[in-house]
């Protein structure tokens, strides 16, 4: 028992040294909190209840003994009602003034400490064993201890319980911390001082189970005195290297020579070592993962900001713009008078300029809704036969201008109907096809389509849609953010300056928001591109 004893004294020094260096380091980094005042009550308390129960073993006097084991009783009823208190104003104060339950529980308290300090109404005798000491109590006497201490714990846990699902998750992160320290203390007392005694009638190692009351202290400390959490990761790995160390450390303190002494604490010192480079490294992954949060937070905020001028900026721009183009069309009707024929041309030019600004102003708006997730879909049975012929005979005036040929190799059996946002699948084909127009100076563009062979995911079939030109073509790295937002390829500045590359974007996502999906080829700049729009029939 000479080791145990030497493992035992070293545990109690250094588990009341550490939980008064935690008691002081709280109690001085706000000495006018509250909160901090309470953590060191409860800090005394439960190294009164570690030393008194560990004075017991330690002294012979029958008389000593039973002043000691008392006062670890009477610690006891100071540990729960700090504990309590504790649970009122941690994390964040609820109330200034105790109500009538609290000043009850207090009174409880006070009433559990007298009795077990100053009276033999608790503890009435103390018996002597090999192994240690401990209490002989009244049978009322013990119902009532025990009862209060189940009704304090209770308590305690359903105020904690109570305020973790109102907190805010910083002062959540901080609750936690202090039910995970809870939690381990209860775990180490059930080991020690129920499983044990009760189903191997081992009562030797009970000072372990009290010993882990410095799990609480530890946790709930940092989650007061730090401002800023790492993460459970890292406590948790502190809390084990330190159990490791303390093991080492008293293994080679009570080694039986000098041999087996010198090579295990070489073990704890290398050990140590190591067990800082573990911390350190959890820590600044913490930091860094927090840091990568902060600006993914501070990305999301501006790029919400951003969505949010957009689409301010572009409802009020649409309306003059719309009323613009209303006057100027007018005028070119002669709606107010006649209208001299060398002036049509240039109004026309400003008509073309006036329908491009509201071009770009409704893609803004189609980005703000789509950033947004305000995006509406007007579904209804669509044919896409009808709609690519309607779309060719509309921008065959810009090919016609360009000399561009269009040409449509139909599928051999007309394309079923399909259930989509007609506005808006018009517009992704719309998009492709114009922007094929853009960048092609010679030759001109084939459109096919066909449908594919269902499958498992898609039972009625796939329609594919294929724009192939024979314009500027593609590098391989211009193809990969070929359908970004504000995307624009290096022929972009000398075939057309007037984008702002959003017309692929909106496309992209329109098809997606359909649950199709649209790509590119291209075999290198000059030799043209191929765009390719996926739907489901459905």
């Amino acid at each position: 028992m000479d080791g145990f004893d030497s493992i035992n004294r070293l545990f109690v020094v250094i588990i009341s040294i550490a939980s008064m260096v935690m008691g002081f380091w709280v109690y001085f980094s706000d000495r006018r909190a509250k909160i901090n005042k309470i953590f060191f009550l409860m800090t005394a308390s439960f190294v009164g209840w570690i030393a008194f129960a560990y004075f017991s073993d330690l002294i012979k006097t029958p008389q000593l003994i039973l002043i000691s084991i008392k006062l670890s009783f009477a610690s006891i009823a100071i540990s729960f009602v700090s504990i309590y208190l504790f649970s009122i104003y941690f994390p964040v104060e609820e109330k200034k003034y105790l109500n009538t339950l609290d000043k009850v529980v207090i009174l409880i308290g006070g009433l559990i400490f007298c009795l077990s300090a100053f009276s033999n109404f608790l503890i009435k005798d103390v018996y002597i064993e090999n192994w240690g000491t401990g209490p002989v109590m009244s049978q009322l006497g013990g119902m009532i201890f025990y009862a209060t201490i189940v009704l304090f714990a209770g308590l305690i846990i359903f105020n904690f319980l109570r305020k973790y699902f109102s907190l805010p998750l910083k002062e959540k992160m901080k609750v936690q911390y202090f039910l995970i320290g809870l939690s381990l203390a209860t775990l180490f007392n059930l080991i020690f001082n129920v499983i044990l005694p009760v189903f191997r009638g081992d009562i030797r190692y009970y000072q372990f189970g009290n010993y882990s009351l410095i799990f609480i202290l530890g946790f709930t400390a940092f989650a007061i005195v730090k401002q800023k959490l790492f993460g459970i990761q890292v406590i948790l790995t502190q809390a084990l290297v330190g159990v490791i160390a303390i093991l080492l450390l008293a293994q080679a303190i009570t080694s039986e020579t000098w041999f087996d002494r010198g090579w295990r604490f070489g073990l704890f010192l290398i050990f140590v070592y190591f067990g800082y480079l573990l911390i350190r490294s959890v820590i600044v992954e913490i930091q860094r993962r927090a840091e990568l949060q902060r600006l993914y937070e501070e990305v999301d905020r501006l790029s919400r900001a951003k969505s949010e001028f957009i689409s301010i900026a572009s409802h009020q721009l649409r309306t003059p713009l719309t009323a613009i183009k209303g006057y100027i069309s007018m005028l070119l009707e002669g709606s107010y008078g006649k209208f001299e024929e060398k002036s049509r041309s240039p109004l026309g030019k400003v008509y073309q300029s006036n329908e491009r600004l509201i071009s770009l102003v409704n893609d803004l708006l189609n980005i703000s809704r789509i950033e947004s997730g305000t995006l509406k879909l007007d579904l209804e049975k669509t044919s896409l036969d009808n709609m690519i012929s309607s779309i060719l005979d509309e921008i065959k005036i810009k090919a016609d201008e360009k000399k561009l040929y269009l040409k449509w190799e139909k599928s051999p059996k007309p394309l079923p109907e399909i259930t989509v946002d007609p506005g808006k699948i018009r517009q992704v084909i719309l998009n492709i096809i114009d922007n094929c127009i853009k960048y092609t100076e010679k030759g001109g563009l084939i459109i096919t389509t066909e449908l594919k062979n269902p499958s498992a995911q898609w039972p009625q079939g796939k329609i594919l849609i294929e724009i192939k030109d024979t314009g500027a073509g593609m590098t391989k790295e211009e193809l990969e953010k070929m359908f970004e937002s504000y995307s624009r390829g290096k022929a972009g500045a000398s075939f057309w300056s007037a984008g702002l590359g959003l017309g692929l974007y909106i496309a992209r996502k329109f098809t997606e928001i359909h649950g199709g999906r649209v790509w590119a080829k291209s075999e290198g700049p000059g030799k043209g591109s191929t765009f390719f729009i996926e739907l489901p029939v459905k």
